[in-house]
Parts: C-alpha cells; structure tokens; sequence
C-alpha cells in the first residue's frame, strides 16, 4: 500500500538508496506533481543524537533550498514525520555519473569537461551562500535526460556559520573523495568540494577513482600519502584536475582559473569578465568558433530598438528581443496544459497533430507567417510592426510566447544558436547569463535545435527556451517561451503544448 507522507507526498517506489536514507519517487497531491522524497535515516545512535541529527539535517535541506541554479536540485519541502526529515525534490530523470560510467565507460575529455564546468558554477554559487557540499562524488552527479548535469544530495552539507550542528568526532562523506584536510580531523571549506571535484571528474574521464585501495583503511592511506594514479585519458582537462587534486588546499587551482580551463576544453568560453557563465551541457560543436561576417546584422539583434519602442518591453538584443519586462507577473490561474509536468521541456518529434486541444486552448493562425498553433484562451497577440515576429500574452503563468520567422541564412540548428549566444555575449547584451543547454532533436521531421538558458532582467531573474528549425521550403521559424524563474517547473509544459500543436501552413 503507498504511503502518505505528511499527508501530501505518496510514496510510489525507492529509486535510490544511500548511507543516510532512501530515496523515493513519490506523487505531490496538492500541486499533482511527481517529486523526489528523500527519507532521512540515522541508525545506531540514541534518541537524543537522532534528534540533534534531525535538526541538522532540517537546517541543511534549508540551506540547500535557498540556492538557485540550474545545476543544484530544488528543494521543494522539508517535513518531519515519525521522527526523522523527509527531503522533498524536483524529480531529475536522469542516470548518475557513476552509472553512466559503470555502463559506459570513461567519458571523452570534452563532455567531462563541459559537466565539470555545470558543477563548479553550482559549487561556486553555494560556496558564496555559506553553504558546502562536502559529498561530491560520482553518484552524487545526475546527468538528466534533458541534457542538464545537476548536482544533489546536499543533505550533509552545512552552512559555514553553524558547523557546531556538525556530528562532532564524525567524518561525512566517502573516502576516495575525501580531500586528506578532512581526513585529518581539520574543518571543511571551499576548496574541500573542489578536490572532490577534482577526484569526481578524474573518475569520469578514466572510469576509476584517483585513490583506491581494498578497504576504507587502505582507501584513506592512498588519499594521504600517494600520488594519484596517473592519467591516461584526460587530455585538456588534466591541468584543471591535478590542479584540483593537490593536498595542500591554499595550493589548488582557484575555482575561477578551474572553471576558464574547463569551458575552453569544453568549447563553451564565458565572454569577458563573466568567468561563471558557464552551465553548457553535451556540446555538440566548437561553439568559440566564429562565423564570417554577414553582410548586415541579423534581424533578430537588429530591430531590438523598434521591438522595444512598439512593445514597451525591456530590451534584449537578440531574436525576438522584446520580453516580459521585469515586473510582477499575474498569479498563476490555468491548469498546466499536459498531464505529466517536467522540469524541462520535452522535444517534440511528432509531425501529426493530438486529435483534441487541451480544454481551454485554442488554435490560431497566422497567414503571413504561414502557421498555426495552440494558445490559451483569453490570449491575445499581436504583430510586431517592421518585423517577421507575432507575440502573445494572457491571464496565467505571466510568460510571452513569440514565434518568429525570418529569411536568414542558416543550416545547422545547433551552431546556429551558438553563434546568436556568441554575438549576444560579445555585445555583453545579457547580464548574469547562465546557459542551460543547446539541444539537437528532430521536430517535425526536420533538424531541429533548444537552446534554453536564464539571464537577469531589471529585478526579475527569467528562464527561457526557444526553438529553432526550418520548415520544409526552408523559411526558419523559433519558438519561444519565456518565464520569470520561479514559474518555470509548474508552467514549462505550455511551450510543450505550443510546439505539440504548432504547424507550417
């Protein structure tokens, strides 16, 4: 029988087990959501020292769940039932790095690279909140199956400020990515996570651990007094991870200097002066390689000051450059559109139309940009004067879907998004950029291209997807959806509806 957890949260199977709990994927009632809920287990200590554990572990979830990154997983609740927390989550479907790596093997150096660069933002974002990791470790990494590389499992971690909730005389973590201060007895820090870091990434690009004994005893040795083992697989990456992996912690590679050389192996080089913009997942190209000059700017970066002017939006500088301006956005009324809500947005490869809209939706038609597709009733759009592009907004999330269609000259979809990226970044037109991914699929039965990503806009922090194709006569169309941040989990499935029902007339 599925259990209810405080009286919310059933409980559906154990998709993972650990030293600290189990972990379940469960169903949230009240928002019809599916979640992660961790069951926080301590065994072998009193009643009092459960209670201390408890609170701990309470306080750290809290910590965790005030980070905002796309690469830390979000907490959604913590509660505390029949004397233990339980850790509520955003469901990531995804498969650990160990995983991959056990069915897989080694990874090349540049997909590692592109992962050790997600992780140590998300390192680098906790660290300036106080908060440490301190069990980065493979299983610990989740390669989701929309691309992202997400970190979780903060649940021993702790903030700086109250390490006297630590379990004294305890070492939390796993030997063969222990850095050796933590192994002597000395107090965690920064740099900690980064030689676990370190021993993390030598792990996926060799397909073992940097220090590995038969026991935890020999384990811990290796860690104190050996070199690591040496590697033969690292390429690019082998300066960033013996930089990470030197036991003297003042003598590390800072994270700044860490992270440049991982997005130039990964191909993803952040734009000047912004060292951490740097959340690029699966590269599919050289994206610092750079295009010939067109002969005019393209319409998208261009006509930013009209779609301004006519929308009275906040600019942006690139496709369909006028967005939700950073204000406080209606509360949220519909009912997501799908039946099953995801984190991320799911590629669409079908080329039939579902027979039936979803209640509340209509179809509307453009015949000057020759298409159709599904928007929420009460939606109104509107043409943007000068340009190729027809927006739309309504009662609801507080998004803006635009589509677009243009005559520029493009053929691959993937490139195509990193060379805007590219332009945009060189023009510093984006403050606080952190891309997501750039997804190659198929849609409609053509090649097809995601580029998700969030950036800071006036006050508000919001999260975009856009998708980019051509149509079968060759004229590009992008759809895109935008949302301020803290929407995007419960109202991503509506730029799922959009291209489920968009169509080239």
């Amino acid at each position: 029988m599925e259990r209810l957890v405080s009286n919310r949260y059933r409980l559906i199977e154990p998709i993972g087990e650990g030293g600290m709990g189990v972990v379940w994927r469960a169903h949230d009632e009240l928002l019809d959501r599916p979640v992660a809920v961790k069951e926080v287990r301590y065994s072998g200590v009193g009643e009092a020292k459960r209670a201390e554990l408890n609170r701990r572990t309470i306080r750290e979830a809290r910590a965790a769940g005030r980070l905002e990154h796309p690469s830390v997983v979000v907490v959604y609740d913590v509660v505390e039932e029949d004397g233990r927390p339980w850790i509520v989550m955003n469901l990531v479907r995804s498969r650990s790095l160990a995983r991959v790596v056990g069915d897989d093997g080694p990874l090349p150096p540049g997909r590692v690279a592109a992962i050790g660069a997600a992780l140590l933002d998300a390192l680098r974002t906790a660290h300036a909140a106080g908060v440490l990791h301190r069990d980065v470790k493979p299983e610990n990494v989740l390669l989701a199956d929309d691309g992202r590389v997400v970190l979780t499992d903060f649940g021993i971690a702790t903030l700086e400020a109250e390490q006297g909730l630590t379990a004294t005389g305890h070492l939390v973590g796993t030997p063969a990515y222990m850095p050796p201060e933590r192994l002597n007895g000395l107090p965690a820090g920064p740099e900690s996570d980064l030689w676990a870091l370190g021993a993390t990434l030598y792990t996926a690009v060799e397909g073992r651990p940097p220090f590995r004994g038969d026991s935890w005893a020999s384990t811990v040795a290796a860690v104190l007094r050996d070199p690591p083992a040496p590697s033969a697989r690292a390429g690019a990456i082998a300066p960033v991870i013996e930089g990470l992996l030197r036991r003297d912690p003042a003598a590390r590679i800072p994270a700044a200097q860490a992270a440049e050389l991982l997005n130039t192996a990964s191909g993803t080089a952040p734009p000047p002066h912004q060292p951490t913009l740097h959340n690029g997942v699966r590269p599919t190209g050289e994206s610092r390689t750079r295009r010939a000059k067109p002969s005019r700017r393209p319409r998208w970066i261009a006509a930013s000051t009209a779609l301004v002017a006519v929308g009275g939006l906040a600019t942006a500088g690139f496709l369909l450059s006028g967005r939700l301006a950073g204000t406080a956005a209606p509360k949220p009324t519909p009912t997501p559109p799908t039946a099953s809500p995801s984190a991320t947005a799911t590629p669409t490869t079908t080329a039939k139309p579902s027979p039936k809209l979803p209640d509340g939706w209509r179809t509307v038609t453009s015949r000057t940009g020759a298409f159709s597709l599904a928007v929420p009733k009460g939606w109104k759009g509107s043409k943007t004067p000068d340009r190729d592009s027809i927006s739309w907004t309504g009662p609801g999330p507080g998004g803006q879907l635009i589509v677009e269609w243009t005559d520029d000259v493009w053929s691959d979809p993937v490139q195509h998004w990193k060379n805007v990226e590219g332009d945009i970044l060189r023009r510093k037109e984006f403050r606080d950029y952190r891309r997501i991914a750039i997804r190659r699929l198929t849609y409609l039965g053509r090649p097809a291209a995601d580029w998700e990503f969030t950036r800071a806009k006036g006050t508000t922090r919001v999260h975009v997807i856009t998708r980019g194709f051509r149509a079968a006569d060759g004229r590009p169309y992008a759809v895109y959806w935008e949302l301020p941040d803290s929407r995007w989990e419960d109202h991503v499935n509506y730029f799922n509806t959009f291209v489920e029902y968009f169509r080239v007339l």
